[in-house]
């Protein structure tokens, strides 16, 4: 049975996002003749794909159908074509056209002449809904970051937890931290790089992925960090207990420590080196147009509900979300920014937001179980979804509009590829 087709609009964003690195992976063949050939490739007069994008489930397989003619206007078969695959590991397509899904994650499939070539976008799935993943930890988890490609992932947790996985949370293995302190955020620049927050004033860095973290000792801080967030390299910001945020402006080399408020601010969000929200108790908003160096607190207050995480997608959009099921969010307006107060149901304790496009995003919480709120009207409504999960959810991540993870009390791992539904 042929394998459900989902539109084109849905998989935009990851077609765009993937759009890069399926050039610099592809662009290495284009123009030359494959030696395995029999015979030449042969000149067209016509090449397309008939879909934009298909999907897929794991196991699954396909023959993709396409139009192909000769420069005299014969019909030209699959077999005598030169077919990729960006990510053979996701997606192998073979001589005939027919692809078949080896594992969750996005492929483009590119067909070629002597002289034209068309390209086709292959999502595959594991599964639909949200589903639970093997932590291997029953430890409390509080936070959870993905790499862009989304088959490597960490998440954080109590006693100083980290697991990673490589292969979009098939398995998952424990790291050594080298610390018995409580973990409350993590975040990678790169596939290697990567930074987690914790109690006393924690900050760990890895240079190799994980494999060894090294707990700083110039951070000058002994709040305990709730929140770490970097737009780069070199920047990056923790936020924690007593109002406490630290700085980095040269990868960790050094770091400057702030206190705007008395209230802990539970979560830092930076749209580039200057524009950054940090949220917290009592529905304290801080702001900050210098990266950090000075702070500004929102007044008047929109709620005095604790916020517990903030998402800023730029400098002038931005999602906040907590007690209460309170969902403020910040707006341009005619002259100015502005935050306004909506709620997603005041039987909602949230804990974690994540926009990974302007319209569709996701929060996570408690509502007697874990809970999986979607939105895909920037934050005007927010529908739940079945979240898989007895535990209370503590933090969201998305590589895209589909595919994340949502991480919770005792060691719970969920994911979806699937946006949820």
């Amino acid at each position: 049975m042929r394998p459900t087709r989902i539109p084109f609009a849905l998989l935009r964003t990851v077609a765009l996002l993937s759009a890069l690195s399926v050039v610099l992976a592809l662009t290495g063949c284009s123009g030359k003749k494959n030696p395995l050939l029999a015979n030449p490739l042969p000149q067209l007069s016509a090449l397309a794909f008939t879909l934009d994008a298909d999907t897929l489930a794991v196991g699954g397989s396909a023959t993709l159908t396409f139009t192909a003619t000769d420069t005299s206007g014969a019909a030209v078969s699959a077999s005598r074509l030169l077919w990729e695959s960006s990510a053979p590991l996701v997606a192998r397509v073979g001589s005939t056209g027919i692809v078949s899904a080896q594992a969750e994650g996005h492929a483009w499939i590119r067909v070629s002449g002597a002289n034209r070539t068309d390209s086709l976008l292959v999502v595959v799935y594991t599964q639909s809904g949200w589903y639970a993943q093997t932590s291997n930890t029953i430890n409390n988890l509080n936070a959870v970051h993905a790499t862009a490609d989304g088959r490597t992932a960490w998440a954080v947790g109590d006693a100083g937890t980290i697991v990673t996985t490589s292969d979009a949370g098939v398995t998952w293995t424990t790291q050594v931290s080298n610390t018995a302190f409580r973990l409350n955020g993590v975040f990678f620049t790169s596939p290697t790089r990567g930074w987690v927050a914790g109690n006393n004033g924690t900050i760990l860095s890895t240079s190799d992925a994980g494999a060894t973290w090294t707990r700083l000792t110039n951070v000058g801080a002994s709040e305990n960090l709730q929140s770490v967030r970097f737009v780069d390299a070199a920047h990056g910001w923790a936020s924690g207990s007593s109002g406490a945020i630290v700085r980095t402006r040269d990868g960790g080399a050094t770091w400057t420590k702030v206190n705007p408020t008395a209230s802990t601010l539970n979560s830092v969000a930076f749209s580039d080196t200057l524009n950054g929200w940090a949220v917290g108790d009592n529905g304290v908003i801080c702001g900050t147009h210098d990266g950090g160096v000075s702070w500004y607190v929102w007044q008047p207050a929109v709620t005095n509900q604790t916020l517990h995480a903030v998402w800023r997608a730029s400098n002038t959009r931005a999602w906040a979300v907590g007690a209460q099921g309170v969902t403020p969010s910040a707006d341009a307006t005619t002259d100015s920014l502005t935050w306004t107060l909506s709620t997603a149901g005041a039987s909602n304790q949230l804990f974690g937001v994540h926009f990974p496009t302007a319209l569709t995003g996701y929060a996570v919480g408690q509502n007697g179980s874990g809970l999986v709120l979607r939105t895909d009207d920037g934050g005007g409504s927010w529908a739940a979804q079945t979240a898989n999960s007895a535990q209370k959810l503590n933090g969201v991540w998305f590589v895209d509009a589909q595919r994340g993870w949502a991480v919770g009390d005792g060691g719970r791992i969920v994911h979806t590829s699937a946006g949820g539904q």
